[in-house]
């Protein structure tokens, strides 16, 4: 699906010493992952193993007051490739992630975000006989994290195999989940569950680092701005303009160069540039 490099950082997805919470993750999955495969079948007529009957994610028991399954759910996998895929995830985006926030802040994001998704994906099941195991609930709100801090981060995709920046691929991404799940794609895909890890990620780093991060719902934010400010009057477009900080104005050109090119810019925008290269020639 994608790999781990990075343009600007060799050393973004490696444990340092200290970092526990991603190794012990994954450890843990593989060790519930082992356990399931040699634990004898489940009671009544279910056809999986003992510990995926009383440790999955499933609404009938959630009704029976058995909530510690929206905790032990995320440990559990439906197959290695499953399995693979998750703590792959988990290994690129939480490495860079545990780095930056440390490990207690990390794990809290991540059991916030596998918690989160599991009541998210219980509230729209609560009347099926279906059942969710896996980390990925857990793992796309790290995605969203990431994407979040790092923002510009390239990653290559495996398949097509291009390179894309981390809000990119966050979005991307997301819309998808979010088509899969109400026009029922995949229907063995907890889609669901995958949107409660988005959201709780979003939420909790916003929470974490309310001024330090990439706001990943801004091109939204702005398409809704600019459909709501039609019709406002050229004056009000100007005053707009002018309160938006140069700052905040630049970054906008120069990810503007980086996704179409500099001959998309406006004269004003062209301008713009041209007067910051003049301002930092005149600090020399």
């Amino acid at each position: 699906m994608f790999s781990d490099r990075n343009y600007k950082s060799k050393s973004a997805t490696r444990w340092s010493a200290g970092n526990y919470a991603v190794p012990s993750i994954i450890l843990i999955n593989t060790l519930f992952f082992l356990i399931q495969q040699i634990s004898v079948t489940s009671p009544a007529s279910y056809s999986y193993s003992s510990i995926t009957y009383y440790f999955a994610l499933i609404p009938y028991f959630i009704k029976q007051f058995e909530a510690w399954r929206l905790f032990t759910y995320m440990f559990l996998h439906g197959g290695f490739f499953h399995l693979l895929v998750n703590m792959w995830g988990v290994y690129i985006f939480g490495s860079m992630l545990e780095q930056s926030m440390g490990s207690k802040n990390f794990l809290l994001l991540y059991f916030a975000s596998g918690l989160f998704a599991g009541i998210f994906w219980t509230l729209f099941n609560w009347n099926s006989p279906a059942v969710c195991v896996g980390a990925s609930g857990a793992l796309f709100g790290v995605m969203v994290a990431a994407a979040m801090l790092f923002p510009n981060m390239m990653i290559m995709l495996l398949i097509p195999p291009i390179p894309l920046k981390l809000k990119t691929f966050a979005i991307i991404y997301a819309l998808i989940e979010t088509f899969s799940a109400f026009l029922g794609f995949e229907a063995n895909v907890a889609h669901l569950a995958h949107i409660g890890g988005l959201i709780a990620g979003y939420v909790v780093i916003r929470f974490l680092y309310p001024n330090k991060t990439y706001d990943i719902l801004k091109p939204l934010k702005t398409k809704l701005h600019i459909r709501q400010g039609k019709g406002f009057s050229e004056k009000a477009s100007k005053s707009w303009t002018v309160t938006t900080s140069p700052r905040k104005k630049l970054d906008e050109i120069l990810d503007k160069i980086s996704r179409s090119g500099i001959n998309s810019l406006t004269e004003e925008e062209i301008a713009i540039l041209k007067r910051t290269r003049e301002s930092i020639r005149a600090q020399k």
